[in-house]
């Protein structure tokens, strides 16, 4: 007879668990969400009246350098090509392309710089000389000095994070790739795309399989447990365990939606550098596979805050310097490690942020070591 699992979560990390498993051919699998629809925050439904493909919880951009999870996604979706690019709005220059590049320096400063000689030259002049940088200013400003690390960094990080640069580990802006030439690639991952048919359709096909069922608006109750022989469950660690050690920390995103007849932006998201309470803006008609014919644009705009003040919407576990949240969840961790038929899942089951192929990949190895021991 087949094992009965529980999947609590029908985003990435749930559903690649649930395909592995059902492929495997020993297993029956329930996946619950407590939200009305699969797919977790990549949900991206056409809206039939503006004619337009939305993601719901904002922009999602598939990326990576990993053939083997792009191949693995490909058995359940094709994909439309798109290398994405990101521009700011800065106030008195207008557009200027986002990771800083010789572009972005010429249009700031006035200057024309010609090569990548020149351009390393002229940061030489602005820029802090931190070693061994500690926290992500100082990342930030061993690169681009103090001026372009507050337009760039310094003033999206308090309306991102809701806490100084200074505060955010440095591996945070480590990530960001460094230009010296004219690449405007928001990335520099070698594939990119987004699924033909939407995350949806991607999601749809993940979840098709006769040992897979999934209930959907359904709320994990620990009581479900005792009919399962495994549960791999997505939802907030801290949560799970009544936050006895306190709640861990996370940003969440509210969204704000315009339709306008007339309106035009470089690409499909940009950021903002002012001291607004804005940090993006997306015109959805931009991005491959989205416009299906609309007659109006649908801006969305992004507004930061904690998810306390968002209907406890969890989107981003917060890092900081002190590593008070990373201490915290490593005490959550440890009792769930004393949990032998449970494991936590995706990023708020692993207090981590993940992109999208990172998250399969980390499922992927989750499914396998069980497919291996259990």
């Amino acid at each position: 007879m087949k094992k009965h699992i529980l999947v609590v979560g029908a985003g990435f990390a749930g559903a690649t668990i649930a395909r592995e498993l059902a492929d495997s051919g020993g297993y029956q699998v329930l996946v619950i969400d407590r939200r009305e629809h699969i797919a977790g925050n990549a949900y991206d439904p056409i809206d039939d009246k503006l004619r337009l493909r939305i993601h719901r919880y904002g922009p999602h951009i598939f990326h990576t350098n990993d053939q083997g999870i792009f191949d693995y996604l490909s058995r359940f979706t094709d994909w439309l090509p798109y290398t994405h690019r990101v521009e700011a709005w800065v106030e008195n220059t207008g557009y200027v392309p986002l990771p800083i590049n010789r572009l972005t320096l010429n249009r700031i400063y006035r200057q024309q710089l010609t090569d990548e000689t020149a351009v390393k030259a002229f940061l030489e002049t602005i820029r802090c000389h931190h070693d061994n940088p500690t926290n992500a200013l100082q990342v930030a400003e061993s690169l681009y000095g103090p001026e372009l690390s507050q337009l760039f960094f310094g003033r999206y990080t308090r309306k991102m994070w809701g806490i100084d640069l200074a505060k955010l580990p440095a591996d945070v802006l480590k990530r960001l790739p460094v230009r010296y030439d004219d690449n405007c690639n928001y990335f520099n991952d070698k594939i990119q795309a987004l699924p033909k048919h939407g995350y949806l359709g991607l999601f749809s096909n993940l979840l098709d399989h006769p040992d897979i069922e999934v209930r959907l608006g359904c709320e994990f109750d620990k009581s479900m447990e005792a009919d399962f022989y495994h549960v791999f469950n997505s939802m907030p660690i801290d949560v799970y365990f009544d936050q006895q050690f306190g709640a861990l920390p996370y940003r969440s995103i509210k969204f704000v939606h315009e339709t306008v007849s007339i309106h035009q932006q470089p690409v499909p998201t940009i950021n903002f550098t002012d001291e607004g309470i804005y940090t993006r803006q997306t015109d959805w008609r931009l991005y491959p596979g989205c416009d299906l014919g609309a007659n109006t644009a649908l801006l969305t705009k992004e507004i930061p805050c904690s998810y306390e003040e968002n209907e406890f919407e969890r989107y981003y576990p917060v890092k900081t310097v002190d590593g008070a949240p990373q201490n915290l969840y490593r005490r959550y961790r440890t009792e769930a490690e004393k949990l032998p038929n449970i494991t936590f899942i995706g990023r708020c089951g692993q207090y981590i942020y993940y992109d999208m192929h990172q998250v399969v990949a980390n499922s992927l190895k989750i499914a396998h070591t069980f497919l291996c021991t259990g």
